[in-house]
């Protein structure tokens, strides 16, 4: 491949960049179309058999622990996991967890950046 590029012009290298990141979106915009198609196809199977088949991963823009650093940030006096879990959820974030507050807690137990406040009992930016 590099070879092949050392014999392409500046002005051919970037044509083949962008019909490459053309093609990028085109299948982005395809998953996407997709993955609404199988959540609708799992909402139907879900009413007539009263039982959720598979599970969907969704695709957040960004990692949880990133969130709720962000969350974390814009409530200086702290958070409660309860008040922390449904601002999460505001922000649009989404999980395909059952215990979604569960998951909270697991990812303020671990990290370094959010700490607890013995007193009030809220997780607050270390």
């Amino acid at each position: 491949m590099a070879d092949a590029l050392e014999n392409l012009s500046v002005v051919e290298i970037q044509n083949v960049l962008r019909k490459r990141q053309s093609r990028v979106n085109v299948l982005q915009k395809r998953r996407e179309k997709l993955l609404e198609e199988i959540k609708s196809i799992d909402q139907e199977i879900t009413t007539i058999t009263g039982t959720e088949s598979g599970t969907i991963r969704f695709k957040n823009k960004f990692p949880l622990q990133q969130v709720i650093c962000e969350v974390l940030g814009k409530h200086k006096k702290g958070l409660t996991l309860a008040e922390l879990t449904e601002a999460i959820e505001k922000t649009g974030y989404q999980s395909g967890s059952a215990n979604f507050k569960n998951v909270v807690y697991q990812n303020v137990y671990k990290s370094d950046l959010v700490a607890r406040d013995e007193k009030s009992g809220k997780y607050v930016l270390a």
